[in-house]
């Protein structure tokens, strides 16, 4: 009986774990250009405003001549302010944490007038939630740390002057923390009070394509997808302290740490954008993304003997953006957008304070300075704002307290040089 409680103890903590990795579903990290943040990330790839373009779409490589580098940082912060329905200040909640600083970098290389090579490195999925350790979901989790890191080399060949085809690879290292309330946990209630905290890591591989139409000169259409990427994370679980579980005869100390292993797929997704030069100075845009959830049913881990499974059932996700470019003069250029995304919550008894999903709207601004022909910088701000469905519920689907803000805020900068 032990052993049954040393696995499921274990997968509890790693299922949470990546229960917050999959949050990426409602918080997945479109965030890897400064200067898209500023329009909601409406047109990405086809603007060819910057070389984000190899991770959106790696076709539109070939919007850019010569060489050309760009790094950046995206800052994210949440604010997740629960309110419980017990009616006291005691109780309620918000799983903010310190904000988060997402990285990206991209090189793109024109070998010849048909051939180009390029890297990138971005955070696609990425979060970081805490609570106190006495709040009413603390058995789910009181704190998550989730951090995906992606290496993607990638080429485009310019099959025409119309038609152009990208590819790549994507190796991709996950590494997560959690700590959760051990003796609040829905299938370990018998234990004593406790904390319990657990670290797993692990790599894989993936794939990525993309193509660019350009029907007539001011108007580019971009279809890319990239693959779903499995990943088996191992690590392991420590508790505070000793923890004695009932067995026939007595008890039995549960050992103060062990290993845990789980695995789970990033999700694949799709995305067709397109962008449109009015003139010299208004250019037009548009992005719909679509993320496989669905695919999403369960988190299991395997063992010898037994198998521990939670149960998602999630629903796939769209993001719908729209938003403009306005050229003022030669230094400055402005922009905005705004954006819809749905929730990957299907069974809103399901949702966690370490998952705190819900529909929400983006609303973007962010400008470009173009301070020589070849050096600029772009900065950009977005308000994300969730709506709709954002109550938690028990066991028995009583509804206990409700997010009254759900809410992201995202400020980025970057810098850009043409070699």
């Amino acid at each position: 009986m032990h052993q049954n409680f040393i696995r499921a103890a274990a997968a509890a903590a790693v299922a949470a774990t990546f229960s917050s990795a999959a949050v990426a579903g409602g918080f997945q990290l479109t965030e890897q250009s400064a200067l898209g943040l500023g329009r909601a990330y409406a047109g990405m790839g086809v603007d060819g405003t910057d070389v984000s373009g190899l991770y959106y779409n790696p076709a539109t490589m070939t919007l850019h001549t010569g060489t050309q580098a760009q790094f950046g940082f995206v800052g994210v912060g949440l604010n997740l302010d629960y309110n419980s329905k017990k009616g006291d200040s005691i109780h309620d909640e918000n799983g903010r944490k310190h904000a988060e600083a997402v990285p990206n970098l991209f090189i793109s290389h024109q070998i010849n007038d048909v051939t180009w090579i390029g890297f990138g490195f971005t955070v696609p999925f990425g979060l970081s939630t805490e609570y106190g350790e006495d709040w009413e979901q603390s058995g789910e989790g009181t704190e998550a740390k989730i951090e995906v890191y992606d290496f993607n080399p990638s080429f485009a060949w310019k099959l025409s002057d119309k038609v152009s085809l990208g590819a790549g690879i994507s190796y991709q290292y996950v590494k997560a923390d959690l700590g959760f309330n051990w003796d609040k946990h829905p299938q370990l209630q018998q234990l004593k009070p406790g904390m319990a905290y657990t670290k797993v890591s692990g790599d894989a591989w993936g794939w990525n394509v993309g193509l660019m139409w350009t029907p007539v000169e001011s108007v580019r259409i971009g279809a890319s997808y990239r693959s779903a990427v499995g990943h088996t994370v191992n690590g392991t679980l420590n508790t505070d302290s000793e923890i004695k579980v009932p067995v026939e005869g007595g008890t039995f100390a549960l050992p103060t740490s062990m290993d845990a292993q789980v695995s789970m797929d990033a999700p694949a997704w799709a995305m067709l954008s397109a962008a449109w030069d009015v003139n010299d100075w208004l250019s037009l845009y548009g992005t719909m993304r679509w993320a496989d959830w669905s695919s999403f049913k369960a988190l299991t881990i395997e063992t010898e003997h037994k198998d521990f499974s939670s149960p998602k059932n999630w629903k796939d996700t769209y993001l719908y953006s729209v938003g403009y470019d306005a050229r003022i003069n030669s230094f400055w250029t402005l922009r905005g957008g705004i954006a819809y995304e749905t929730s990957t919550i299907d069974d809103k008894y399901t949702r966690t304070g370490t998952i705190p999903d819900a529909d929400r709207w983006w609303f973007a601004i962010g400008s470009s300075f173009h301070w020589t022909k070849d050096f600029q910088t772009d900065v950009g701000f977005a308000h994300l704002h969730g709506v709709h469905e954002r109550s938690l519920y028990n066991s028995k689907h009583e509804e206990i307290g409700k997010f009254r803000k759900l809410d992201a805020y995202i400020i980025g900068i970057q810098g850009q040089y043409r070699f």
